[in-house]
């Protein structure tokens, strides 16, 4: 009786969880549509804030801000690993709206950068990610790897304020 009880309780979760899942396929694909813009319309140097905040395309075949530069295979993997955890996230309860989000932004940002790498790794395109935002002295980067950011912020965030209760 306890695997059926138990079965019943991750569908509900599941389903109680389903509006996060789908709103963070909402950014991975609001993510690689932005990317394929920016692309399509070959921006570079395009100055939003002089000295602070550009527009310029560039690619990357590490994760986040360039780390792991030329192991696209590899990013690939540890990535795909990473989307597969996050996903069985959403059968559990989120301890908070604050988990919750941020669960739901580093799943979008995993899905916006997955997808095109994956993609790009098939085409023979070294499994390139776009970049395009340059902000002040920080590595080029792209709206999935701001919605990673987010996510663990508020993760953390998450996890201090657990502490403190």
């Amino acid at each position: 009786m306890q695997p059926c009880v138990k079965s019943v309780q991750n569908y509900l979760t599941l389903k109680q969880n389903r509006k996060p899942l789908i709103l963070s396929i909402c950014l991975g694909i609001l993510d690689n549509v932005l990317k394929s813009h920016i692309r399509s319309q070959n921006y570079e140097d395009f100055v939003i804030l002089e000295n602070i905040l550009e527009i310029d395309l560039n690619f990357n075949t590490g994760i986040a801000f360039g780390l792991l530069k030329g192991k696209a295979e590899f990013t690939f993997l540890l990535s795909s690993l990473v989307l597969i955890w996050l996903i069985f996230q959403f059968k559990n309860t989120f301890a908070n709206k604050i988990e919750e989000y941020a669960f739901m932004f580093v799943l979008g940002g995993a899905l916006g950068n997955l997808g095109e790498r994956f993609v790009n790794l098939l085409n023979g395109n070294n499994g390139k990610v776009t970049d395009f935002i340059e902000l002040l002295f920080i590595p080029s980067f792209n709206l999935a790897d701001s919605f990673i950011t987010i996510g663990i912020s508020l993760l953390i965030i998450s996890e201090l304020k657990n502490f403190r209760n």
